[in-house]
């Protein structure tokens, strides 16, 4: 592809070289680089993207793109435009994302999209909508934190939001596939860091909001936080809303789309209480739908906030054409890995690995599994490391006030030690009367729960969910909460 016609997409400030630069490829990651490849200088939160432009020259980068008023853009501009074709932009964020949708050649232009953002739920919900469309007969791919999903094939993905060129070849590759309708999760980040930027999505789904993911390197405040969700509903036709949730007005003040709402009261979409169901094997439960449709649906998920996430999937269905029916019999058998997956056990003894990592979301899965009524509730749970420290002590006070037990260890420490996130979380502990145990190596933690549990026990080993990895001082080991888990139930019962 010729630069020019690339550049015709996007706004730019000036070029410095050949317009008729020939464009092979597109990246922000100068270890991408190949002959012929365009980097795009991202400023990020610990590197800068343009301290890497002559690196990706010395790659065979053709076309650097740099951003107007970076101090080492300013410095080497000239100076490198004699080697590869420069272009000056306003945001490089922004150029990023509309220069790899014209690469790829928009391929969600053609393909009906379903956005989902909100705090907790996104996953699950994504997970419904696409067993549904897919029950439907509808080929459909899935973006979200689980991975992308295209064609039975799954692709791993560092982010939630996969960076612009990531995900606009995903979407290509999809849309080669055969795929007429993708389901993703949309994170705050991935509107702040403007990976989004320029899509129009079909629907826009809002889960629900509270405080989460504000701190370095994320959120400055919920405001923000609050301000990037709601973008979604100035970029999609119709707004799939949370009526129950406190902050809906906020979300949908800007809001140019048609609203539909769902919610446990009055809205568009409701659900009756939900009556619990268990066994060895599931924990679930069963309500009625009205509004719009009517259907008694039937759900392997426990609790009422999942009761919430199949409304908004319901709705999101029928605004597709699709019937409820359709829609209650995908239910049926949805599955999400690390999202309240249950552990196969024994001796009615029930081991649960979900990806709550946050003391809201925790709180509802402690609470919701308390509604279950087990002999003892029992949480093995640690918290990330290089993240906010009020999330620690949150989740400290939510185990110590819903589980009989906890157990506290290691979660991804990344770059600190595991000991001073333990002692931050039992801060939190210290405001409660919830008892404790301290052991710092998660398979040891895993292993004493289960070995500790009884008949009518349940075990919720939070934290990490689908993830097969254990992050430590910058190295990744492979490290799976359901095969500890399955391990142990061996060993043990």
């Amino acid at each position: 592809m010729i630069l020019s016609s690339l550049l015709s997409h996007v706004g730019y400030i000036r070029i410095r070289g050949s317009s008729q630069a020939e464009v092979t490829g597109i990246t922000c990651d100068s270890r991408e680089v190949r002959p012929g490849t365009m980097f795009v200088c991202i400023p990020g939160i610990h590197k800068d993207g343009h301290e890497f432009a002559r690196q990706a020259i010395g790659a065979g980068a053709s076309v650097v793109i740099m951003e107007e008023g970076n101090p080492i853009a300013k410095k080497e501009e000239k100076s490198i435009s004699g080697m590869a074709s420069v272009v000056l932009v306003a945001s490089a964020r922004k150029a990023f994302s509309y220069l790899s949708a014209a690469f790829y050649g928009y391929p969600m232009r053609s393909m009906v999209s379903v956005a989902i953002t909100g705090t907790k739920g996104k996953t699950t919900t994504a997970y419904m909508i696409h067993g549904i469309l897919c029950g439907a007969g509808i080929k459909t791919g899935l973006i979200g934190t689980n991975g992308a999903f295209v064609d039975g094939k799954k692709l791993e993905l560092s982010h939630t939001t996969p960076e612009a060129h990531e995900l606009q070849r995903i979407l290509r590759e999809m849309k080669n596939a055969g795929c007429t309708h993708v389901v993703m999760e949309v994170s705050s980040q991935g509107f702040k860091m403007e990976r989004v930027a320029g899509l129009h999505f079909t629907y826009g789904i809002f889960t629900n909001l509270s405080q989460d993911h504000i701190g370095p390197g994320e959120h400055e405040s919920f405001e923000d936080y609050l301000y990037q969700k709601s973008r979604l509903f100035t970029s999609c036709d119709v707004g799939i809303v949370n009526r129950d949730d406190m902050w809906v007005k906020e979300m949908t003040a800007r809001a140019t789309c048609r609203l539909v709402t769902f919610g446990m009261g009055e809205a568009d979409y409701q659900a009756s209480p939900p009556v619990f169901y268990k066994d060895s094997h599931m924990l679930g439960c069963e309500y009625q739908l009205g509004g719009k449709e009517e259907a008694s649906v039937f759900l392997p998920l426990p609790g009422e906030y999942n009761v919430k996430n199949s409304l908004a999937a319901i709705a999101a269905a029928d605004q597709m054409g699709i019937s409820a029916e359709t829609a209650r019999k995908a239910l049926r058998e949805v599955h999400v890995p690390g999202r309240m997956e249950v552990v196969s056990g024994n001796n009615h003894l029930w081991v649960i690995v979900d990806y709550a990592h946050n003391e809201v979301s925790m709180e509802n899965l402690l609470e919701t599994l308390k509604a279950y009524e087990p002999r003892d509730l029992i949480c093995v749970f640690g918290c990330g490391g290089n993240r906010s420290r009020l999330r620690r002590f949150g989740m400290g006070r939510a185990a110590g006030k819903w589980a009989d037990v906890s157990v506290i260890t290691a979660d991804n420490s990344r770059y600190e030690p595991v000991e001073s996130i333990i002692q931050d979380i039992e801060k939190g502990f210290q405001e409660t009367e919830g008892r404790y145990v301290v052991i710092p190596e998660r398979r040891e933690a895993i292993a004493y729960a289960v070995s500790h549990g009884k008949k009518g026990d349940i075990i919720a080993i939070i934290g990490k969910g689908h993830e097969d990895y254990q992050e430590a001082n910058g190295k990744r080991i492979h490290f799976s909460d359901r095969e500890e888990a399955e391990k142990a139930l061996v060993k043990y019962k």
